[in-house]
This record gives C-alpha cells, structure tokens and sequence, in this order.
C-alpha cells in the first residue's frame, strides 16, 4: 500500500517501468456502520509495518500517512494519497470491502484501476484475517486534510482504462495459499516476503512493458539509481546463512560482509526492524529455500533448433515476448494476436517477423501495438527469436531467419519516417545507411545509378550487379547500395515528399526481400509464380523459382489465402480481356484492399494472384513464357500498388 519517493528510492516500487499509483479517495456512502475491531489493532499496526505502509503514504513527516510523495517515471509523475481517516481526502468514509477490493482486485472505491506503483498484485496475496486487521489499524489513522496531488502522467498513461490490458498480461487476484509438503515456517517465510513484502517488485528485472520477469524473478535489478542484488535461493546459499541473513534483515549490517545503504536502509529501519525475531528467521528460510523461477516454457524434444540455439531463444522469448504472446503464443483473445498457428508467422518466409520485431507496429483493429525492439535485440537476438516461434507450439515452418537477414532488414529502420525532418528535406546522405555499416563500393552504386537512370527497375538485376561488382559483400551493404543509388532519382522528381517517402520505403522491402533468400539460413520452398510475403504491416514479392514450363497455381486449399477473401477476389476481377493492364490491376488492388480493412496487404494480393491465375492458365493458347509474364505484370502491379498505400 505504499508508492515509492524517486529520490529515497523506496524498495516497493512494483512499476518502475510503470506508470504509478493512486489509492484514491472517492467516497464511500457515509455513516456505515463499522465493525468492532479495536483488539486488532496492534496486529494491523504491525502488519502494516511489515508492509511498509506510512513511508510511501508520507511526504510531510509531521503528517504521517497523509500523501503527497512523488514518484517521477518515464511516464510523468504520481503522488501517493492521503490514507487517513479524514473523510474529506483521506479514506474516512471507505468501507472493509471497498479497503480489501483496492488491497485484493487492486479496485479502487469508485471502482477504477489502480496503477500498479501501488503493488496490489503482491497484496492480493494478504489473507482474509490480516486484511480485517490492517483495515482496523488504518482506518483509525488520524485525519490529516492534505488534499491529495494529481498525477501527472501523459496521455495515454493518464487514462486507467488502459490498466486493463496490463492486468490482463500481468495480474491474477489469489489470496496466499501454503505450499504443502514445506514447514509451517517456510510458508510464513514465503507470506511474509511474497505478499507483504512484496521483495519481487524490486529485485526482479521487468520486460518493456514493466511486468515483472517470470523467469528471473528476484535474480536483481536496478531501482532508483542503486542496484537490488540477486536475492535468488543459489545466490543466497553461495554467501549466507541463515543467523547472518537473520541478522542482516533486522540490523542491515553483517559483520564481516556489508551494511545495507540506499533503498534497502529504509526497508530495514521502517519494517524490517519492526519484525519479531520468529518472523525474521522464517524470511530467512524461504529465501536460502525459494523455488527457482519457472523455466517457460518447456524444452522441446521435437524443436529442429539446436539446443543452445533453442535454450537461448527461449530465454529471449521469454524476457521479451510472453507477457504479451504468453507462454505458449496464444495470444490474448482481443488484445493480443497468436502467434501459435498465425499464418504471417509460419509464411514461407520469415519477413513478417522480422520486420515485426525491428520496427513494431502501430495500433489498428482489436490488437494494440507493438514497441521496437530494433535498439533491445541484436541481428543474432531477433534471428533466434524468428526460427523460435516459427517452429514453436504446433508451427512447422522452416528456421530460415538468419543474422545476416535480420541486417539486411535493419536497413530499412533508416529510412526516415515521413512526417521527420530528415524526410521532409529527403537528405539522401542520411538515407539508408546505419550506424557502423559498411559503406557500399562507389563504383558499383554508380552502375546501379546508370542502370536506374536508363528506366531500369529491375530490382533482383541490381542485386546482381552489386554482387557481381563485390562478391564479398554482406547483404545489408548490398541494401543500402540500392537504396543509395535510388534516393536521389527519387529526390529528383516532382512527387509531393509523402510520395516520395512511400516510393523510397517501398523500394528498399523489395531490395531487402531480394537479398534475403541468399542469406537465409534453410532455402526457401521455391514458388511456382510471383507471390506476395507479409512484411510488417506491408508486402514484398517473391519471385517464382524457375520460369520454365507451364504456369502452375497456387492450391486452392484456403491455407494460401483466406477462403472468404479468394472468393471476393474472383468476384471482383470476373472474366476480363487479358492480360488485364497494370492501372486495372492497381484499381483490383485498392478496390479489394478498401472493402476488406482488416485483411492482411499479403492475402489482399495473394488473392488477385491466384484469382487471375486460374484466368491465365484457362488461356489455352498462350505460350507458357507468355503465361509467366502476364502472372508477372500483374502482381507486381498488384504488390507495388499495395505497398503504396502504406
């Protein structure tokens, strides 16, 4: 019940990435009749000591309890409340129930979302019995009217609705419950310092989203400027006993080893001192004893990962990606997409990952959006993490993400965002390059200027250009040659600078999907015609393997494209006179992408492909080279009209 002071650090800091806390005090109807409880309250003065509630509910020491203690996060600032008995702005007019359901369901009396600064998802664990003694204790607090400080955090943050997506990943209401086969001791250890002590919320480190790491829960992290150490039962065991940790918790010194200092001197002067010796000592049996941290998810007998390849996966999985995509990459019905089964995960390729992971995604339909994790991950990170959850829980695509891939794509995060200053002066210097890539050979980027300044847009022929000019060059070098040799044709033309951004931003997919198969680490399966790859929240074409042949179509076996989406597809394209010209073929594109919003741009495109190719191929008199480019003039059209609209 306490929100941690940012320049004393308070160890109860259970969102330090979080936004902050507010106990508030909307009114309960007054005049209720309160229960007799005088008898508990030295239990509920005690158990509130344990909980370390007045420091963090006090600002002016002549006024305990009363609020007022900020907490600056990256999110703005919050003030902890007024929790005396002051009917007016403290909690006077609260009811025991309204009390337990802020403690329990971390509910306020007015019934919005409390931010989680205040550690409700440790003291939900708080027993029924001690819940009654803490409310007999606390509502007798003397009233103190000091009007309660409004939070300033920044939009979204200000707004508590947004709590729900947070208690969906992170919080479950469960009162403590012992863990049979231990000592009565040990599950008074394991009480004290899991629910009322809430240690976790500061010596375990915190995904992006600031939950707590499942994982690595009390393995240290950093809190106000000092660091909380590993207070894991290995790391314990290594240089403690028990009577030394004993006497640790209620001095903060041991002789010979350390004296507490920072956040943890005030933790042991204003609760841990409090604590009777029998307390202290089965704090100290739980630690040395505490159950490791739950390794999730489970090896995989059947992943085809090597195993240390697959070990480290997991880990990153599990740090960065499964409070959202959760353990087994259900998801989270409306907030969260799957990725278990999610067919832009187990494409062919492993575009859509990527690029997922290097840029993020804005917010759009039911699902949220995503945060980077391009500055988080390095090109090895991201690789691992792509041939994880593409062969993980049921999926079956090939591992062929690889390091060299995941830096090619990289080199599409410079390419300035409109709206940027660098995009609206179009500084081709500054485009398309990264910090500490190789820059790429003047000779061959010039080759590919000539080729582009004779009309040339044949991107894979650029690639090979380059490639022929510098076999040895790394596939990201090979990008950002493209990408340079384009910006200044596009500088050049007339178009408004939005269009310029979109046509540069669109060049640089199709140069990186160019790139990648030759750096990926398992051979794609090669395609039979020009096919469309989600990419983020865009598309890039595949190429088809071998031109040789009669053109042959995509199965219509609704695992390609959406069977809903083929059938409109058809609808929409009829029985026209082929071939079907490139701006009909854009107009196809926009019309379908228009009345299906929430389709992916890659089943959008996948769709008219494979409607018109059934067109193509019912064409008995075409030769099958004429077949080949028809299929070809038409989804490149289809693809550039699609990744336009980005």
């Amino acid at each position: 019940m306490c929100v941690p002071n940012s320049n004393s650090g308070r160890a109860l800091a259970a969102a330090i990435w979080l936004l902050g806390t507010s106990l508030a005090c909307a009114q309960a109807p007054g005049g209720a009749a309160q229960p007799d409880d005088a008898a508990l309250v030295p239990r509920g003065e005690y158990l509130a000591r344990a909980a370390d509630c007045m420091p963090c509910h006090t600002s002016d020491k002549t006024k305990p309890y009363a609020g007022g203690l900020a907490l600056n996060t990256p999110f703005g600032a919050i003030y902890s409340v007024n929790i005396t008995s002051d009917p007016t702005t403290g909690i006077g007019r609260w009811t025991y129930d309204q009390f337990k359901r802020a403690l329990h369901d971390g509910i306020r009396a007015d019934g919005a979302y409390l931010y989680p600064a205040m550690p409700f998802d440790a003291y939900t664990g708080i027993e029924e019995d001690d819940l009654k003694a803490l409310w007999a204790f606390v509502r007798r607090i003397p009233p103190a009217a000091v009007e309660n400080t409004e939070n300033g955090l920044s939009f979204p943050f200000n707004i508590r609705l947004g709590m729900l997506a947070w208690r969906e990943l992170f919080f479950t209401p469960a009162t403590f419950r012992p863990t049979p086969g231990k000592s009565a001791e040990w599950n008074r250890g394991a009480y004290l310092v899991e629910a009322l002590g809430h240690c976790s919320d500061c010596h375990s480190p915190r995904n992006i989203l600031g939950g707590i790491k499942g994982k690595a829960q009390f393995t240290g992290a950093e809190i106000d400027g000092f660091y909380a150490p590993d207070i894991a039962s290995a790391a314990l065991a290594q240089n403690w006993t028990k009577d030394g940790l004993v006497q640790f918790l209620k001095t903060g010194s041991a002789s010979g080893k350390t004296a507490v200092f920072g956040p943890m001197a005030e933790v042991v002067h204003d609760s841990l001192a409090y604590l009777t010796d029998p307390d202290l000592a089965a704090m100290a049996t739980y630690l040395l004893d505490s159950p490791p941290p739950p390794d999730a998810p489970g090896p995989q007998k059947l992943s085809p990962l090597p195993a240390d390849v697959y070990q480290r996966a997991a880990k990153l999985y599990i740090d960065n990606c499964a409070a959202c995509h959760q353990d087994h990459g259900t998801g989270i019905a409306n907030a969260i997409p799957p990725l278990a089964g999610n067919p832009a995960v187990t494409a062919n390729e492993p575009y859509n990952i990527i690029t997922v992971a290097l840029e993020g995604l804005p917010a759009g339909g039911t699902y949220g959006a995503m945060p980077s994790f391009a500055g988080r991950l390095s090109d090895r990170d991201i690789a691992d993490l792509a041939n994880y959850v593409r062969t993980s829980w049921g999926n079956k695509a090939a591992p062929n993400a690889s390091a060299k891939m995941v830096a090619a794509w990289r080199e599409t995060v410079p390419v300035p965002e409109y709206g940027t200053q660098a995009a609206s002066a179009f500084d081709c210097g500054q485009v398309g390059g990264a910090p500490g890539t190789a820059s790429p050979d003047p000779k061959a980027v010039a080759a590919i200027s000539a080729m582009l300044a004779g009309g040339n847009r044949d991107v894979p022929a650029m690639v090979d250009s380059y490639e022929d000019a510098d076999p040895s060059a790394d596939p990201n070098e090979v990008v950002n040659a493209l990408v340079t040799a384009y910006c200044p044709v596009v500088a050049a033309s007339s178009a408004e600078t939005y269009q310029k951004y979109t046509e540069l931003r669109r060049f640089s997919l199709e140069a990186i999907a160019a790139v990648s198969p030759g750096a990926a680490a398992v051979a794609f399966p090669p395609v039979d015609t020009i096919w469309a790859s989600p990419a983020g929240h865009s598309l890039v074409s595949r190429e088809p393997g071998s031109l040789a042949g009669p053109l042959t179509c995509p199965a219509d076996n609704a695992k390609l494209v959406p069977t809903a989406l083929a059938g409109k597809a058809s609808a929409l394209i009829g029985k026209p006179p082929l071939p079907v010209p490139g701006d009909k073929a854009s107009q196809l594109a926009g019309a379908l992408a228009t009345t299906n919003p929430k389709a992916r741009l890659a089943d959008v495109a996948n769709a008219l492909i494979a409607s018109y190719c059934t067109l193509v191929v019912a064409n008995a008199s075409l030769e099958p080279a004429q077949q080949h480019q028809w299929m070809e003039q038409f989804g490149e059209q289809v693809i550039e009209a699609l990744q336009l609209r980005q």
